[in-house]
């Protein structure tokens, strides 16, 4: 499928109610997809029933450095660690993959968690010299002429950032504790449109891209 308008989810830290709000949402947006860039696992919330929202909701995810860290049994001391996952729930994450290559009426998508790869990368709104230099993965999108997107996750940051040819996009998260919201991309108007997840989901703020 060639996509024209999609939601995506920012880093999802097992916020089951925000995730099904935010499924709610985008079904009676008429989009063709809606996108998950990872780490679904290790938050406050029901990890069994976000796995379960985003599988039944045939939302495209992608693994993030959570999910790795899960999985091989590393990271377990965080504050918000995942202590135990089913089967099923180890076997839908430990399947998905670090990126995944999409058609847009645009150009190329690459959904992936940090940066191409790079699940570690983190690239914001103010990364910038030897910061930027460094995020070695990003210079490959750049000139890679299948890809005209990038979208990321991993910073928790909301973000439309050009380079050149590529164009840097981020959901942000929704971790209740950091302005949790989502994205609606329309690849056809070059129109980002934020929304907070609050008490009701109200538009945030609008960006061409």
């Amino acid at each position: 499928m060639t996509l024209r308008r999609i939601g995506a989810l920012g880093d999802v830290h097992t916020e089951d109610v925000a995730v099904e709000r935010a499924l709610e949402f985008f079904a009676r947006r008429e989009l063709d997809a809606v996108l998950c860039v990872g780490d679904i696992v290790d938050g406050l919330g029901d990890v069994e029933r976000t796995v379960s929202l985003l599988r039944e909701g045939s939302v495209v995810c992608v693994a993030g450095n959570h999910e790795r860290w899960a999985l091989s049994g590393s990271m377990r001391d965080l504050p918000e660690a995942t202590a135990t996952l089913s089967d099923d729930a180890r076997e839908w994450l430990a399947a998905l993959p670090a990126s995944r290559r999409l058609a847009t009426v645009a150009g190329g998508l690459l959904l992936c968690h940090g940066v191409g790869e790079d699940d570690m990368a983190f690239l914001k709104s103010d990364t910038k010299g030897y910061a930027l230099q460094g995020l070695f993965e990003l210079f490959d999108l750049m000139k890679d002429p299948s890809i005209a997107f990038m979208l990321g996750g991993h910073t928790h940051e909301r973000l439309v950032r050009p380079f050149q040819d590529l164009v840097v996009l981020n959901a942000g998260t929704l971790h209740r504790g950091q302005s949790p919201g989502v994205v609606e991309l329309d690849f056809e108007t070059r129109e980002a449109v934020f929304f907070d997840l609050g008490e009701t989901i109200e538009e945030a703020s609008r960006h061409s891209f």
